[in-house]
This record gives structure tokens, sequence and C-alpha cells, in this order.
């Protein structure tokens, strides 16, 4: 699994949440350098994909001749790596064009090996493909996209969550709890309402849907 690589926001700044209806006097200054991160990071793992291009590698066990990436809109590939039982690297192809790999579907993360090197000391010889396939890819929204009104909505509004969480007011704060029963003028109901990476709170499935149109369902198989 990949770990998040960003330490402070690159996306949200005070300017911007202002513009969105957030309130700069919220917190103080590293509260909301906080809380914007947060949001960025929650949105990316929503997304399963970058606010802004990144560049990682994948290690990946179960090789076969196409991979599912772990994240979504892939830019591009550079370099395939197969590796042994001893853990080390016996084979690379490079270059964003390669005999050896290509990237069939980029909105969802699918790389196709063509050839499974297996020159290697893989169980001794027993398999005829690679223990593990290190790949090297480019993922995430150019600025065009990640400035769209609806993601800088949606994480203006996840943002605010945070800050109310962390200052322990508002109507989102403590807790950011979900709504369990609706009563208005005599009439009552229990609302089940649905979980999402933001939370389950009314404001937390408003910022959930602002990103919709961006999220894409993995594969569950080739």
């Amino acid at each position: 699994m990949n770990m998040y690589p960003y330490t402070s926001p690159i996306i949200m700044t005070d300017t911007i949440f202002n513009l969105y209806g957030g309130d700069t006097t919220l917190g103080n200054s590293q509260q909301r350098q906080i809380a914007y991160l947060l949001a960025e990071r929650t949105a990316s793992e929503n997304l399963k994909t970058f606010l802004k291009p990144t560049t990682i590698t994948g290690t990946f066990s179960r090789v076969t001749s196409s991979i599912i990436l772990e994240h979504s809109y892939i830019n591009y590939v550079t370099t395939v790596r197969f590796i042994d039982t001893e853990e080390s690297i016996y084979f690379t192809a490079s270059g964003t064009s390669s005999e050896y790999f290509s990237l069939r579907n980029d909105t969802y993360g699918i790389v196709d090996l063509h050839y499974l090197v297996a020159n290697c000391n893989c169980h001794h010889g027993v398999l005829t493909y690679p223990y593990q396939v290190q790949i090297v890819y480019n993922t995430g929204f150019n600025t065009g996209t990640s400035h769209q009104p609806n993601v800088l909505m949606a994480l203006s509004t996840y943002a605010t969550i945070i800050l109310n969480e962390m200052i322990g007011y508002g109507n989102e704060a403590p807790g950011d709890v979900g709504v369990e029963e609706f009563s208005s003028q005599g009439y009552r109901e229990v609302r089940r309402l649905k979980n999402t990476d933001f939370g389950n709170s009314p404001k937390a499935i408003f910022a959930n849907r602002l990103l919709r149109s961006l999220r894409k369902h993995k594969f569950v198989g080739l």
C-alpha cells in the first residue's frame, strides 16, 4: 500500500476556502492547514488518485499478464521491474512505450505485461513468472480538473467539518454525526444515511456527491 506522500496542502488555500463559503476565522492558520491537508488526503483516497500529478511505485505479488494499479487516472507508466524470491531486481523495462508493457486503461489503471521475463531465482526455477513486479507510474489530476468548482467545494466543505471537530462547535460538531431520525411539523421518519469517506452527516454526503463524476470504481476482475 502506498502512503500519502504530501505533508502540506497542495490545492487548498485560505483564499479558496473563503471563496467557497469557508470561514477563515475558524481556528488558527496551522489548524486550517491541517484541515486542508486532511480534506485533500480524504478526497485522494475517495477518488483513488492524487489532486496533482504524482509519481509513485507499486509492488505487486500476484503477477499475471494484466495488473490493476492501486490508483485511477494514470498519466503514464515509466518503469516495470521484475523481482525474484531473493527480492532482487533481475530485469528492468523502462520508457513510456515498451515492448514489455503498455497502459491498457489509463482511467482505471490497468497495465498489460506483454512478456513475463522468467530468467530469475523464482522458487528455484519452479515458477515461470516473476515473484513480484514493481511498477513506477504517474497518477493524478492536472490543475484544470483539481481546480474545478465541484472539487474545491467538496474540499472546503470537508475542511469545515474537520475544523468544527477541532474547535468543538458548529452544526457539524462534535462527532460529525449523521441524521438517524427526522421530524418536522408532526411528520417523523428514521433516515438511514449512507457512509462515505467523508463521514455520514448531510454535509459529508454532500461533499461525497460533489466528487461523484470523478469517482471510478475499480474492476472486480479482468
